[in-house]
This record gives structure tokens, sequence and C-alpha cells, in this order.
């Protein structure tokens, strides 16, 4: 065993443990007028809201009038609880 040999971490350990440590503040969040898969317009008086955390996009629609009443953090914390759901024990 060489020194320090136990300080190395199994990449895949390590992200699955970035992964558990995300916070709100992690999510890229975009704003787009067309659907993230299929391109289409969305309707008039709507905007899809995009959010990433790590290799994990999901989006939700809203309207356009509430969406901007919200802030980025607003959205950043609803995409939260999309991305990454936490499970009850």
């Amino acid at each position: 065993m060489q020194p320090y040999d136990y300080l190395k971490l199994d990449i895949t350990n390590y992200f699955s443990y970035l992964s558990i440590m995300s916070k709100y503040k992690d999510v890229v969040v975009t704003l787009s007028k067309k659907h993230p898969e299929t391109g289409e317009i969305v309707p008039a008086g709507h905007t899809y809201v995009i959010g990433v955390l790590g290799n994990k996009k999901k989006w939700y629609e809203i309207d356009s009038q509430l969406l901007n009443k919200l802030s980025n953090e607003d959205l950043q914390k609803e995409l939260f609880k999309i991305l990454h759901p936490q499970t009850h024990h």
C-alpha cells in the first residue's frame, strides 16, 4: 500500500457524493419560448423554465406574468425540487 492510498476516492462514489451534496443554487436556469425536446413554440403568454443540475435536465411551463414576479432564486428552488427530489425515510 502506497502512502495516502486511503485518501484516494473511487470516482463513481465521488460523483454520487457530489449529487447528494447538491444545493438549489447549483441549478442552472434558462428560459425558452420553445419546448426543450420538440422545439415547438410555447403558447402565447407562457414560458418554459429549464433547469440543469449535473447531468439532469428538467423543465416546466409557466405563465409569463407569474414568471415576472419570481426571482432567479425562486426558479432555482422550484427546479431543485424537481431535479433532486427528497425522499422521506
